[in-house]
This record gives C-alpha cells, structure tokens and sequence, in this order.
C-alpha cells in the first residue's frame, strides 16, 4: 500500500492508490494540471512522468497506466520510497542481526554441551584407567603372591630323595674335610648341610636334578630356562633388588662414587698399572710351567704345554650394549695385535653377560684369523646359535657343553680336556631373554704322553660365581675335576653384599673356593676393571691379603692366593714339579712383588 498525505499547495489533497506488482495507474490531481506518472512495483520501483496525457488510457487494458499528476508530486513519491526502501534495510539488517545473534547462541550452546560432553568423557575414562591400573595392580600382587608362595612351599620330596641317594657321599667329604677315620659317624652335620631349599619340579617339565651321587644336572624351570638346581631363587633376582641397589648406590650408602675407580690418570697409573713386557721370573720359559697373564677382568691368557687357552675376552671399552655403558677404566693390557702370534688354540666363554661376552672382540678374533688350526670357541648351552648369528662363526668351531661334559684337542703329543662345570649365576642379555642361556666354570687338563712316562697340568677358571650357602658345589667340583695346579677366581664385585651374594663372591669366600676345589695357586681376577658393584677398587686385594691371613692352614698371600698387575706373565710349577714355590722359590719368598694397589691409603 503506498500513501501520500498532505501534499503541499497548490493541492489540498491526499492520494491515495494501490500499486500492485507490474500495474500501472494515470491519476489526475485536483489543479487539473496533468502529470504521468509509471509505478513499476517491482524489486526496485521507479516513477515515469509524461506531459499530455490522455484520461482514455487510464482505463485502457494496456501495459501501461498513467496518472496525471503536478511535477513536484513526483519528488514527493521518490522521497516516500526512498523512506520505504531506507525502512526495508533496516528491517533487513535486524533480521540479519537476529539471525546471527541466534546463531551465535546455537554456537555457544553446541560449544557448551561439547565441552560439558568431553568433561564427562574424560572424567568416565579417567575412572576407567584407574579401574583398570587398580584390577593390574591386583593382578600382578596376586601373581607375585602366588610365585612367592611358590618358593615357598614347594615341596621338598626330591630333595629328601636326594638327602637318601647322597647321604654317605657328603658324609664322607665332611669326613675328609674335618680328619675323620671313623666308619661310623653320628655326626648330624650332613644333615644339616642337606637342607637345600630346591623347588621341586612337577607336571610335565618335571626332571631329576641332580644324578644318582648328588651331583647337580644342567636344569631348566617349567617356563624352559635354566636355574640353578641347588637354589632356584639365586639365578632369579627379583627386579626390585635390582632397583634398590640402584636407588641405594646413587645415594652412595656402600662407598663414595669417587672410590669406585681411579680419579685421574695418575692415580690409576700409580695403583693399576700395567705391565707391557715379561718380568725376570718369566724372561726364561719353563714348559713344565703353566704361564699365567691377566689381561684384565676375567680375561686371562693361559699356555700349558703346546696349548694357549683365551679365557672371556673382552677388548672393548664399555660393558653394555651400547657405548654409553659402563665404562673401562683400566685399559686392556694386550690388543688383539699383540695376540696375533699366539695362535689360540681354546676360547672359552662363562656366561652372556657384557663384562665377559663382548661380541665385537669374538669378531675381530675371527676376522684376524688369531685360532690355530684345531682351535674352537667353548661355551656353555644355549650360546652356540646367539655367536653364530651375532659374530658370524662357523658352526663348526664352536662348541656348546652343558654341564660335566667334557671335549678334547689333540695336539702333537699334548691331549688338553676341556670340561664344562657348574657355577651359581645367572644369565641376561636383554629384559627378555633371562637365563634362556646356560652359565658355567671351566677346568682344563692337558696330557703329556712319552714313551716313558705320563704328566698333566690343570688349570680352573671360575668365570662369575657365588657360593651356595647350604650346598657343596665346590666340593663337587674339586672332587670330580681336580685337584688343580692354578685357578683364576673372581675377588670383585661383591657390594652390597644383599644383592650381590648370590652371584657374586667376597674375597673370603674366594678362600673357600680355593680350599674346596684344592687348588694349588689361585690368582684373583675379577677386579680393577669395571666399576661393576659399590666396592672402592683397591678394596678386594686388602680383603684377600685379611681373609689369607685369618684362614690360618698355611695359606700365604702372595704365595698361594696372589694379585698380579695388569698384563704381568707368571709362571706357575704344576703339581708333578719337584720346586717348592713358584719359578723355584721356596715356599717362604714371594712370588712377585706386591702390588701397588695395596699400598693405596
């Protein structure tokens, strides 16, 4: 509807018309004076004025109606329009606005319920995670619990089957060790030594043991991995053990960081040093001596008749997988190049740890070609397809034995035994494949054949070892392999004493070791290398020079047990030799000189 109210002079009239989409009207004003007028009701309308209009055409059926109307009526119905039109945009632009108000509070309510609806989401799987770490949480107690109750109560009918079998047997070694010639003997100390906690083994991995004269047999759990038979919990230390010794060390409760390994160079040269040429003792070599060199650790270069035994060789300067380890602190005394002459004849390797296998060394000593012709790499089961695969050796070469197996080399008229013996330790590589590989001690004997007579010398290498508390495991060993004219056992590593015990042995039960197998010499080893444990480094000799002193039997240090220095040769008379002490010295001298480590305040 569009209005025109109060027109100004000369007209006193209101107009009034109806404009409908596409019509077109002629009004006459009431001046008389004739304007035309086009309405176009349209999307945007417009006025056309035409002078001399004819009234007919007003009621004509044409496209076109005109009005006639005064001249400045035309401007009037521009301005209402115009008002019309201003009106329409701001009515547009509140809608507009509206829509977007509306909008925006359809966008904040779906922002609000989407924030409400992940709050709740989180806070519902915030609940869940709990629940589930709760039910694990139990899961694993439980587990825990019902291992522990495991060990606990497992019951101790194979190990009254072996009290039954063995009984007479360590009677008898308790006889000999305590002078006893009596027949019978009412001593009740066998007994006590037979209270072994040995889990027992049933369903279908069930096994014996240990043979009909109580000797331990190689051993696995139901799960397939070794253990040792003798104390099943001594080759499964607990994770948690592992995590307090490190919390504890890192607090150092044992001995300061600083007393784990030499501070400067200096220092290490004046307390560990090492010796690159022969000493006088040795410059002349007897054959009827078995030569003795540490190289560091437990790698020792042993020669015995025509035989030159290499024993865990470890070059490398860390001890872990990968460089940032532990590192050496006292470099090796000989290089793989200096070894190139020697032409090893025997490799032996004790178990898979990274202190005393070292895959880059087995590698090198294969790619220089350092073995003789017959020479073999010995290990203990489980390790033969790990170094196949890791060092690329032939399988052919290498050798695996489990325990009290034995194998020979011939050489001209020199026959060397070599045999796999027990140790309590365990083995680990990596989380995953715990004691999936077996552990052992060596002992060596070479055979001389003449025409005439007949002569051996033996040697015993502990590799890593702890004493069982209850059990005679070396005894067994002294009893079935020896005795032996030198033994190298290990002297470190042993603190704390809660954690280390079970694989580890303290200087005073090195004492033990070298009684029990009845060695002659014994050289500690297993020392002054790596800061493996939480001992000072110069500790070990002091406490083996104390635990000599206090054992009382004769035992001399320095003469019967000995720490040598880094690379030093050594020559030791075997057991069928007339001298008294080694290279010819009476059995009061020393056999070489002290070390410098125990002058160290």
């Amino acid at each position: 509807m569009l209005r025109a109210c109060k027109l100004a002079k000369p007209w006193r009239t209101i107009i009034s018309t109806t404009i409908n989409p596409r019509q077109h009207t002629t009004v006459q004003s009431a001046a008389g004076s004739h304007k035309h007028i086009h309405i176009h009701s349209s999307s945007s309308a417009y006025f056309r004025t035409h002078d001399n209009a004819h009234p007919i055409l007003a009621n004509s059926s044409s496209r076109r109606s005109y009005i006639s109307l005064p001249s400045s009526f035309t401007a009037l119905v521009q301005q209402v329009w115009e008002m019309i039109e201003l009106h329409t945009k701001v009515r547009k632009k509140q809608r507009k606005a509206l829509i977007l108000k509306l909008r925006q509070n359809t966008l904040t309510n779906i922002s609000m319920k989407s924030i409400r609806h992940n709050m709740e989401f989180a806070r519902t799987r915030a609940k869940s995670n709990m629940e589930f770490a709760r039910t694990r949480a139990n899961l694993y107690y439980n587990a825990k619990v019902r291992r522990q109750r495991y060990l606990y109560e497992s019951t101790v009918e194979h190990t009254k089957q072996m009290q039954v079998q063995s009984k007479d047997r360590w009677r008898k070694w308790l006889k000999q060790a305590k002078g006893k010639e009596k027949e019978n003997d009412d001593d009740d100390t066998a007994s006590v030594l037979l209270e072994v906690e040995i889990d027992d083994v049933n369903g279908d991995y069930k096994r014996v043991w240990f043979d009909e004269d109580g000797f331990p047999r190689t051993s696995r759990d139901k799960n397939g991995r070794f253990v040792n038979p003798w104390s099943v919990v001594s080759s499964t230390p607990p994770f948690s053990s592992f995590l307090r010794w490190r919390r504890e060390r890192w607090m150092d409760s044992y001995a300061p960081a600083s007393l784990r390994e030499p501070q400067s160079l200096e220092e290490r040269q004046q307390f560990l040093p090492i010796v690159t040429s022969c000493n006088a003792s040795s410059a002349k070599k007897n054959k009827k001596n078995i030569e003795f060199q540490w190289i560091g650790h437990s790698t020792c270069l042993v020669q015995m008749d025509d035989f030159t035994i290499l024993t865990d060789p470890v070059f490398s300067n860390h001890a872990a997988p990968i460089p940032a380890g532990v590192p050496r602190f006292t470099p090796p005394a000989l290089n793989l190049e200096q070894l190139q002459e020697k032409h090893i004849d025997a490799v032996v390797i004790s178990h898979d740890h990274y202190d005393h296998l070292d895959v880059h060394s087995l590698r090198e000593i294969e790619d220089r070609g350092l073995m003789s012709e017959q020479g073999k790499y010995f290990v203990p089961l489980g390790h033969k397809h790990y170094i196949m695969r890791t060092c690329g050796i032939a399988a052919d070469k290498i050798c695996e034995l489990e325990w009290w197996q034995s194998s020979t080399i011939q050489k001209h008229s020199h026959e060397l035994k070599i045999s796999c013996a027990p140790a309590q330790h365990w083995c680990s590589r990596t989380p995953f494949d715990r004691n999936l590989r077996l552990w052992c001690s060596w002992a060596f004997r070479s055979t001389t054949s003449t025409s005439t007579s007949t002569s051996e010398k033996s040697f015993y290498f502990a590799g890593d070892t702890g004493v069982p508390d209850n059990f005679p495991l070396h005894e067994q060993i002294g009893e079935r392999l020896g005795p032996f004219d030198l033994a190298a056992l290990p002297i470190g590593a042993y603190a704390p004493n809660w954690f280390m015990k079970e694989s580890h042995c303290a200087p005073h039960e090195t004492v033990q070791i070298h009684r029990a197998i009845r060695a002659r010499y014994s050289v500690g080893v297993h020392w002054g290398t790596w800061a493996l444990a939480d001992e000072p480094y110069f500790e070990p000799p002091r406490l083996l020079r104390e635990a000599c002193a206090s054992a009382g039997d004769g035992l001399v240090f320095g003469r019967d047990m000995l720490v040598v220095r880094h690379g030093e040769r050594v020559e030791f008379p075997c057991s069928d030799d007339d001298s008294d002490g080694v290279d010819g010295h009476s059995n009061e001298e020393m056999i070489v000189d002290p070390h410098p480590v125990l002058l160290k305040e």
